[in-house]
């Protein structure tokens, strides 16, 4: 742990302290459901150094709840303290917690206090700072972006996750979804149609073909690719479709 890291962990568990209460003999007592109670308070007030702090003390007495890592990265990210962060980070990693769950849960908090963006900050800092992380924080920025419908940077990680699995079919479909949603029709049906090379029988796919020649009036190549999805799946749907199609 860095100098800097050490020193705030100090400062926070100094200004718990204060909100603690005392035994009749003076020693500090915890009690871990009263201490969670006030950090959902003060995160719910935004008091975020306060929330901070009985974080700390949650962590030092339980240090296996992803939910208290989750809150306190995402409050760290809100007072933009980016030590901070990664002092939680390793301090979860040392507690042998999977970074999935860390990832997922800082996503799940910050998704719910309507700042996405720390999410996105979070990973992008753990991945300068941990760069052994990268492929796994890729796919996980890849996902946010398919999430936030950012064309640029779908295509970019999409990119970038192919040059390591050529053949993957999700992020072929990520890739095809980032040039469509970027207005470039020509590379995204060439992608779609390059996924169902490597996996002919790809029913999303098939349907997303079927429906684009549909909307463009080319009868024949919809008909072709809805067929071909309605031998793998029948569905009103698509039945429907093809029947229309046919008359």
């Amino acid at each position: 742990m860095s100098n800097l890291s050490f020193s705030i962990r100090n400062v926070l568990l100094g200004l718990s302290i204060a909100v603690l209460p005392m035994s009749a003999s003076g020693a500090v007592t915890r009690d871990y459901a009263a201490t969670a109670a006030k950090a959902a308070r003060f995160f719910k007030y935004q008091e975020w150094a306060n929330a901070a702090a009985m974080y700390e003390i949650m962590l030092e007495d339980s240090a296996k709840v992803v939910d208290t890592y989750a809150h306190a990265i995402a409050v760290a990210g809100m007072r933009n303290m980016p030590d901070y962060e990664m002092s939680l980070l390793e301090r979860a990693q040392k507690n042998l917690i999977p970074m999935d769950s860390v990832f997922h849960g800082v996503q799940r908090v910050s998704f719910a206090m309507g700042h996405n963006s720390l999410y996105e900050n979070f990973l992008l800092l753990v991945k300068q700072r941990q760069p052994w992380l990268t492929r796994s924080i890729e796919k996980q920025l890849l996902r946010y972006y398919m999430f936030r419908s950012n064309a640029p940077e779908i295509i970019r990680y999409s990119k970038i996750m192919l040059s390591g699995a050529p053949e993957n079919a999700e992020y072929l479909g990520n890739l095809a979804m980032g040039y469509m949603l970027d207005g470039n029709d020509a590379e995204g049906i060439a992608t779609y149609k390059r996924l169902l090379e490597y996996h002919p029988d790809n029913y999303k796919t098939l349907l997303v073909l079927g429906n684009y020649y549909d909307m463009k009036g080319d009868t024949l190549q919809a008909l072709r690719y809805l067929r071909h999805a309605d031998s793998i799946r029948a569905t009103p749907y698509v039945t429907q479709l093809i029947n229309r199609l046919s008359r």
